[in-house]
This record gives C-alpha cells, structure tokens and sequence, in this order.
C-alpha cells in the first residue's frame, strides 16, 4: 500500500511548477541579497568607508541576529 502511494507521488506532476517558481525565486533572491551587498560595500568605498566584505558580514550578523 505504502509503496503503491509512493509511486503514484513520483509520477504526479502536480506540484512541478511549484516546485521550480520556488526554485527560480530562490535564487532571485540569493542574487539580489548578493549584489544589494556588493552596493552596499561599493558605495561605502566611494565615500570613503573603508569596509571589507568581512566587517560588513559581522556588522549584519549582529544587526539582524535574533535574540
């Protein structure tokens, strides 16, 4: 019976395009938090800040970590 629901869950093809709008989602938005960054850093470094990729990683880690 178990066996018989597993097969029949493989070959469903329903939930598909869910499955890749998540996926296509996902890395949009893994992109845009990696180039938002780059800006941001790049910006700092025009106006004179001088802030590598690794400050700015602690500085958002302990901006928006959860207590």
């Amino acid at each position: 019976m178990m066996k018989q629901l597993l097969i029949e869950f493989l070959k469903d093809e329903t939930g598909q395009s869910i499955v890749e709008y998540t996926l296509l989602l996902t890395l949009i938005g893994a992109t845009s938090i990696f180039m938002l960054t780059l800006m941001g850093v790049s910006i700092g470094r025009l106006v004179g800040i001088n802030m590598t990729f690794e400050d700015y990683t602690v500085w958002a880690y302990e901006k928006f970590k959860t207590k």
